[in-house]
């Protein structure tokens, strides 16, 4: 009986002195993510001047390079775009029928760790190959972009809107004309 009462002494002293030995240290908190780095802002304007300069030689496929692989893009008056296949096929589409000079002007850009956000207005000139007279078109866009594993901003959501009523389609345009 002593040795039973010896050994949960024992296991009892063991106990207690592992409970109040000093523990390690807490883990080091992450550091914070940086707020506008002038870094990360400088290459959100890159991108934006690349998509400008892209959209203007009609490269579907530069501009697909500066969106992730499950981007969405959500043009004013369009379906949605989802994924970097559909918005490079879209753009194909568009560029096979009409050369475009866009003029994007930033109003805000901000950046925390690997999320941007850039935020202005745009400017279209939109000249259909066929010789239709060219157009042009205003509005609001915000783009979300996100810092991908190869280190490179790229758009992970897009979104524009137009100011103003947009213009018709060619078709609606001329039914409407007829129907006069």
């Amino acid at each position: 009986m002593n040795r039973k009462l010896v050994l949960s002494l024992v296991l009892a002293a063991s106990a207690l002195a592992a409970a109040c030995a000093p523990s390690a240290p807490p883990p080091a908190a992450p550091a914070e993510p940086a707020l506008n780095a002038p870094e990360a802002i400088a290459a959100l304007n890159a991108a934006r001047e690349g998509f400008m300069k892209a959209y203007e030689a009609g490269d579907a496929e530069a501009i697909g390079n500066l969106y992730t692989k499950d981007a969405i893009s959500e043009s004013n008056n369009q379906p949605s775009l989802k994924g970097r296949d559909a918005i490079v096929a879209s753009l194909k589409g568009m560029f096979e029928q009409v050369t475009v000079k866009t003029v994007l002007t930033a109003e805000d850009t901000k950046t925390l760790g690997n999320v941007g956000v850039d935020a202005g207005r745009y400017a279209v000139t939109v000249t259909p190959k066929a010789g239709a007279t060219p157009y042009t078109n205003e509005g609001r866009y915000m783009v979300i972009y996100v810092k991908d594993a190869d280190g490179q901003w790229r758009v992970w959501r897009d979104m524009d809107n137009a100011i103003g009523t947009p213009r018709p389609a060619p078709e609606a345009g001329a039914a409407a004309a007829k129907a006069k």
